[in-house]
Formats: C-alpha cells, sequence, structure tokens
C-alpha cells in the first residue's frame, strides 16, 4: 500500500535531511513518496541506496553548510525504484561520485544536474527542462528520453572546460529525442546518435542551438536524418548531414579541426561561416544567403547553385 511520508519544515524547506545510509533506511522502511525532497548532508559517505520510493514531489541534491568548501563524500547512488521527481536532481560538485542509477525514472519537473559521475543510467526519463551530464562519465543510458525542453549539456571532461583532456570515450545515443532548445555536447566521443530529433526549437539559456566539439579521436559521422526545424549552429570536427532542412533561419557555423567536407540541401540561408580544415564546400541547392564567409587551411573547391544577394568572403 502506497504511503506518503511529509518531512518537518526546517532550513531546505520539507525536507528529510540524511548523513548516511541508515537515515535513508528509515524512510524506506514506510514510505513510497516523499512529499518533500531528501537532501544530503556534507558528511555523507558512501553509497546512497533508495529503494520502495517512487515519487519524490521536491528535489534530490546535497545542501551547503560549514565550511563552505565541504561537499558530501557519496560513491554512488542507486535509486531503483523512483518513477517522479517534482523538482531537480542536483548532485554535482561530488568528486567521489562513481555512479548514478535511476533505472525507473521517468519524470524530472525541472532540471537533472550529474557531475563526476562514470556511469549514469537513466534509460526510462522522458522529459524534463534541463538535463547536464558532466565529468568522467564513460557510460550514458538516455535510451528513452523524448523532449528536454530547454538545454542539453553533455560533456565527458572535468568542469566541461576544453582545456582539460576528455576522460575517455563515450557513446552518445539518444534514440527517443524528438524535440529539445539546445543540444551541447564535448569531449570525446566514439559516437553521437540522434536519429529522431526533429526539432531544435531555441528556447533555452545557451548560445547555439546546436554545439558539437569532439577531440582526441577520429572524425565521427553526425547524422540528423529528421531534423527539420532549427535555429543555428556550431559544428566542430565531424561530418554532417541535415537532409532534411532547406531553410537555415539563422546563423550556421562549421568550425573543422580534421579535414572535412561539407554538402549540405540548404536552399536559403542567413549567414553562414566556414573555418578550418575545410576541404570542399557543396551546396548545390543555394539560391539565396546573406552573408557566406569561409576561412579554410586546406585546398578549398567551391561548388554553389545559383546564388541571389550573396556577400561571399574567402579569407
Amino acid at each position: 500500500m502506497a504511503q506518503i511520508c511529509t518531512p518537518e519544515y526546517g532550513y531546505e524547506g520539507y525536507s528529510y535531511m540524511v548523513e548516511g545510509q541508515c537515515d535513508l533506511d528509515n524512510i524506506t522502511a514506510g514510505c513510497t513518496t516523499v512529499n518533500g525532497s531528501i537532501s544530503m548532508s556534507v558528511n555523507y559517505t558512501g553509497g546512497f541506496y533508495l529503494p520502495n520510493i517512487r515519487n519524490i514531489t521536491g528535489n534530490i541534491r546535497w545542501y551547503l553548510s560549514e565550511p563552505l568548501d565541504a561537499v558530501p563524500k557519496t560513491t554512488s547512488m542507486h535509486l531503483p525504484d523512483l518513477e517522479f521527481l517534482g523538482g531537480t536532481l542536483d548532485v554535482s560538485s561530488i568528486p567521489t561520485l562513481q555512479s548514478f542509477v535511476a533505472p525507473q525514472l521517468q519524470t524530472v519537473e525541472w532540471a537533472a544536474n550529474i557531475e563526476y559521475a562514470q556511469e549514469v543510467d537513466l534509460r526510462s526519463l522522458v522529459d524534463l527542462e534541463y538535463l547536464t551530464i558532466t565529468g568522467n562519465v564513460s557510460s550514458l543510458r538516455l535510451d528513452s528520453l523524448r523532449q528536454v525542453r530547454q538545454d542539453i549539456l553533455i560533456c565527458n571532461m572535468d568542469e566541461c572546460d576544453s582545456k582539460n583532456s576528455p576522460n575517455g570515450v563515450l557513446n552518445v545515443s539518444l534514440p527517443a529525442l524528438h524535440d529539445t532548445g539546445h543540444l551541447n555536447a564535448e569531449g570525446r566521443f566514439s559516437s553521437f546518435d540522434t536519429p529522431n530529433l526533429t526539432n531544435l526549437t531555441g528556447f533555452g539559456t545557451a548560445f547555439y542551438n546546436i554545439k558539437l566539439v569532439t577531440s582526441g579521436e577520429a572524425p565521427i559521422n553526425i547524422s540528423f536524418p529528421e531534423l527539420k526545424y532549427i535555429q543555428g549552429e556550431d559544428l566542430q570536427s565531424i561530418s554532417v548531414s541535415i537532409p532534411d532542412i532547406s531553410n537555415m533561419t539563422a546563423w550556421f557555423s562549421v568550425n573543422a579541426y580534421n579535414q572535412l567536407d561539407i554538402n549540405l540541401p540548404f536552399q536559403e540561408a542567413q549567414d553562414i561561416l566556414l573555418t578550418g580544415n575545410i576541404s570542399s564546400v557543396q551546396f548545390p541547392n543555394l539560391t539565396s544567403v546573406d552573408t557566406f564567409t569561409v576561412n579554410s587551411v586546406a585546398s578549398l573547391d567551391l561548388m554553389f547553385g545559383v546564388v541571389v544577394g550573396v556577400v561571399i568572403g574567402l579569407l
């Protein structure tokens, strides 16, 4: 029988303050729904195991306390039965965290922010507002993710800082993703698949609608076979296919680190900027563009359709 438990109101609002697994055991012994939040103390050490809880109306996070530079030493988080989270999942800034597994979690009402974990399993997650996964991730399950209303950030390097080396190689597969505001992925990827991505709405806080940056491996092929609506792009070190976009309504930028041939079906575009190691540029259907700038370090072949109103710069 479902049992709803409401924590007492305190410093973190209606929240259970947990300092170890024994506190979690006390919650799970009599509850299936937490009408509030669960907050980890900076004194938390070891694994975080939360069975039986199917719904949490608030947040899962850790709370800041004295000393201000202290963080939990949580090593793993396993929430085998959780299906709904009504607020935010924030387990960032915990360097000891090795895995985060919530295989039944379908809905996060606001944001998920997971940092440092090598394994992230959110295989049933369908929709949320923001998704941020950064740090050491080498195994990522997002099998059911259909919608992220604002920003997606996936980055397998510390602090998502391009000055840091990627931590291993990551296969990114988003087979169900249909629409998002912005898609930003940086690091070292063996593949990047979004076979059903249809809409990039531009809703959110990121600068680029798509920003993909790969490093340290051979170039990978990126295809958006169902993409029909997009605001703008920044693509680096990849081979790209976008067969269904005819009208590029915003700034389109490609910065190629490895040699890249570009052949895209755009008929109309606003601003196109191509830089780096680009050896071939083909826009056979292009009839109208405001500005077209190419800055290539390689010998370059160009082919256009009958272009009207274009300012072309070769740098």
